[in-house]
């Protein structure tokens, strides 16, 4: 099956084709600690790293060139880097073995955390959902490789955006009634949304807002919207809404 790319992508496909990758984000030093991985593993696990380094770096920008420190271990708990940040550890990442190996890790996802980690988690994680499935990521957490737009759809009558945004990194993204799974698909939907209708410029100022500081938990004021966008948050969650009903 082809799968098609949505103007987003293929936006970003031209850029990466006309110039360079930042070479300080894909060159970042880095150590493992992955005494469960062959030395193949542990070799491809790096290549597949730093190009997604040089992917998330040429589209976000280049905010951290390390070092990094990735950790692979077979427990059965989630991937991170996000937590590791608000803790003091920027460039920290926990990967398992399992996905590893498998080509399942959600690589792309954990590197937009280091490179631009927010103090609101509904968005940390939305955005970190959004790229890794716009530069078609390994098929991982929350959505597998399926299309947000089609995922996002069956949850509509479950998705209370304005609570999952007033949530605060770390707290966990999940609501009674939406699992944490649902919540990244809503969150990874909601943010792709602003930024294919509203342009990236538009959802960097958004973002600037909710900074994550260390050891802080501040999910930032609502009426933000407003001052980035024009309309309220519940008039973004409507547009919002409609076009994933479609």
């Amino acid at each position: 099956m082809v799968r098609r790319l949505p103007p987003a992508a293929l936006l970003v496909a031209a850029l990466a084709a006309a110039a360079p990758a930042y070479a300080g984000c894909a060159d970042a030093p880095i150590t493992f600690h992955a005494p469960t991985l062959s030395t193949g593993d542990e070799s491809s696990l790096e290549k597949r790293l730093r190009t997604s380094l040089a992917q998330v770096c040429e589209w976000w920008g280049p905010t951290f060139e390390g070092p990094y420190s990735i950790r692979v271990d077979e427990s059965r708990g989630p991937s991170m880097a996000l937590l590791p940040v608000w803790r003091g550890n920027r460039g920290r990442i926990l990967l398992h073995g399992v996905a590893v190996r498998l080509g399942r890790a959600a690589i792309t996802h954990e590197v937009t955390h280091v490179l631009a980690p927010n103090a609101n988690r509904f968005l940390a994680e939305g955005l970190a959902v959004y790229v890794h499935d716009l530069f078609q990521g390994e098929p991982a957490y929350p959505n597998f490789g399926k299309a947000l737009r089609a995922e996002a759809k069956k949850l509509l009558d479950r998705a209370d955006i304005a609570a999952l945004e007033r949530i605060a990194t770390p707290a966990r993204l999940q609501l009674k009634g939406l699992d944490g799974r649902d919540a990244y698909i809503v969150a990874g939907s909601f943010v792709g949304f602003l930024i294919e209708r509203y342009g990236l410029d538009q959802f960097r100022r958004a973002y600037a807002l909710t900074p994550l500081v260390t050891g802080e938990r501040n999910a930032g004021d609502p009426d933000r919207w407003r001052a980035t966008y024009g309309i309220s948050l519940e008039n973004l969650i409507d547009a919002w809404r409609a076009a994933v009903a479609g």
